[in-house]
C-alpha cells in the first residue's frame, strides 16, 4: 500500500481548519480511524449487538465469536504464546492498573521495592505510587540522563532483594527513544525480577513479539494504532496471571458464586468483569490488518529530525545518535516562545500538535521546562506535511519574537 492510498482510508484527512487542510500531528496522543475501523464499528453496532460469551441466541453467538477471533489475532500480532493470555481492558491505562493493583495483592509486601522510569506517562507511574501507598512498598526512580536518554546501566545497582517490579515504557510518548527492553529483561531475569512494559506507543512503532523482548507483561492502547477508543490489550505471562487476583468483580468473571463465597472463570475472563465493549474491541482486527500493509516513513523521520536538530532556538529532547531507535515523536522547546503560544498558532495554520506536559510532569521537571511542544508523525503523514510543518513552525516562532 502507497502512502495516498494509506491516505484514502482515513476520512478524517480531507478535512479542513479554518480554512486550511489539516494537518494531523497529533498521533502519540490519538491515531485516526480508519474506513475499516469505522465499518467494523458500525457493523457490529448495527447488526450484532448482543451480550457476550452468555447467551445461547445466534446473534450473541456471532457477536462472541468476533470478540474471541480478536483475540486470536492480537495474540498473533504480538506473538503471544497462548489467546488465553490476552486480557482485553478500555486501554493501556486501565491495563496498567489492572496490574499495579492484581500483581501488588499476588506478590508485594511491605518494604519491597518497585522501580519505575523517571520517563514514563503518569499511566505508568500514578497506579505504582498507589500500590506503594497501599502496601508501604518503596518507590525507587531509574533516572534519565540530560537528553532524556534512559540509563539502563544502573539498573542492575538499584536491584535489591526486595525488589518486586520494573515498570517503563518500550517507548517514551515524550522523547520517542526506544528503550532496550530486551537488555532491561535480562537483568530482571537474572535477579528474579517482573519486567512490566508499558506498550502504548510500542506498539505503533515496533514490531512487537512480547517473547522475543523478553518482558512479563505488555501493556497497550486501541485508539493509538488505529482501532477504536475505549479498547485496549494487556498481555501477561500465564503463569502470572493465573496467581494474580482480579482487579473487578462481577458478571462474568465468575465460575461459582454461593452466598459465601464465589471462584473465578479461567483466563483471560478473570480479568475481563461486565459487559466488555462489544462493539469497539473488535475494531483492533481491521485496525492490525491496516499496521501490516503500512508503507515505512524513514524520510519523514529523518528530515524532521535533521531539520528540529538544526533549528536555530529550538532544542528537541530526546537525541540520539542512531535514528532507529527513535520514533517519530518529536518534543521540542522554542528560546523565547511559549509552548502553547506556538500550538495555538499553528492550529491556525491547520496543523494539530499537542503542547503541554504530555501527562509526563516528573519527565518535565527533570528537563528543567514548564512543558514542550510535541509533533507525532504516522505513517498517512507526508513529506510535504513535514515540511509544510517546519515551514509554518518558523513562521510562528517569528511571529513571537
Amino acid at each position: 500500500m502507497n502512502i495516498q492510498q494509506l491516505r484514502e482510508q482515513f476520512p478524517q484527512l480531507s478535512r479542513t481548519v479554518y480554512g486550511k487542510p489539516l494537518v494531523y500531528l497529533d498521533n502519540a496522543a490519538t491515531s485516526l480511524r480508519p474506513q475499516p475501523v469505522i465499518d467494523k464499528w458500525t457493523e457490529i453496532s448495527s447488526e450484532r449487538t448482543a451480550n457476550l460469551h452468555r447467551a445461547v441466541h445466534h446473534i450473541a453467538a456471532e457477536a462472541t465469536e468476533e470478540y474471541e477471533n480478536t483475540r486470536l489475532k492480537v495474540a498473533g500480532f504480538i506473538n503471544a504464546p497462548d489467546p488465553s493470555e490476552i486480557v482485553f481492558t478500555s486501554g493501556a491505562t486501565h491495563s496498567l492498573n489492572l496490574l499495579a493493583f492484581s500483581l501488588g495483592e499476588a506478590f508485594v509486601r511491605q518494604g519491597d521495592e518497585i522501580i519505575v522510569s523517571e520517563a514514563e506517562h503518569h499511566s505508568n507511574l500514578v497506579p505504582w505510587q498507589m500500590l506503594c501507598a497501599r502496601k508501604g512498598a518503596v518507590l525507587k526512580r531509574l533516572t534519565v540522563d540530560d537528553s532524556g536518554r534512559l540509563q539502563e546501566e544502573l539498573l542492575p545497582s538499584l536491584i535489591t532483594p526486595r525488589t518486586r517490579i520494573v515498570a517503563v515504557a518500550h517507548i517514551s510518548n515524550v522523547l520517542g527513544l526506544v528503550n532496550p527492553i530486551e537488555e532491561i529483561a535480562a537483568v530482571c531475569r537474572k535477579n528474579g525480577v517482573l519486567l512490566v512494559v508499558d506498550g502504548a506507543q510500542g506498539i505503533v512503532h515496533q514490531q512487537v513479539d512480547v517473547q522475543a523482548l523478553g518482558c512479563d507483561f505488555y501493556a497497550f492502547s486501541g485508539h493509538k494504532m488505529y482501532a477504536s477508543p475505549g479498547t485496549g490489550v494487556l498481555w501477561g505471562r500465564k503463569e502470572l496471571l493465573e496467581q494474580m487476583p482480579p482487579m473487578f468483580g462481577g458478571g462474568e468473571m465468575i465460575e461459582t458464586v454461593s452466598w459465601e463465597s464465589s471462584t473465578y472463570a479461567p483466563l483471560p475472563r478473570k480479568f475481563e468483569a461486565g459487559t466488555q465493549n462489544i462493539s469497539g474491541t473488535p475494531t483492533l482486527s481491521p485496525a492490525i490488518d491496516l499496521m501490516r500493509q503500512m508503507p515505512p516513513q524513514e524520510d519523514v523521520k529523518e528530515y524532521v529530525y535533521r531539520t528540529l536538530t538544526e533549528e536555530p532556538g529550538v532544542r528537541l529532547f530526546g537525541t540520539t545518535f542512531d535514528l532507529s531507535l527513535k520514533a517519530p515523536v518529536f518534543s521540542f522547546a522554542v528560546e523565547g516562545a511559549h509552548h502553547e503560544d506556538l500550538a495555538l498558532i499553528l492550529d491556525k495554520m491547520g496543523i494539530a500538535l499537542r503542547s503541554g506536559q504530555m501527562c509526563a510532569e516528573p519527565l518535565m521537571d527533570r528537563l528543567g521546562v514548564t512543558g514542550l511542544l510535541r509533533a507525532s508523525f504516522a505513517p498517512y503523514n507526508t513529506l510535504s506535511e513535514a515540511e509544510f510543518f517546519v515551514t509554518s513552525l518558523r513562521k510562528a516562532i517569528s511571529m513571537l519574537k
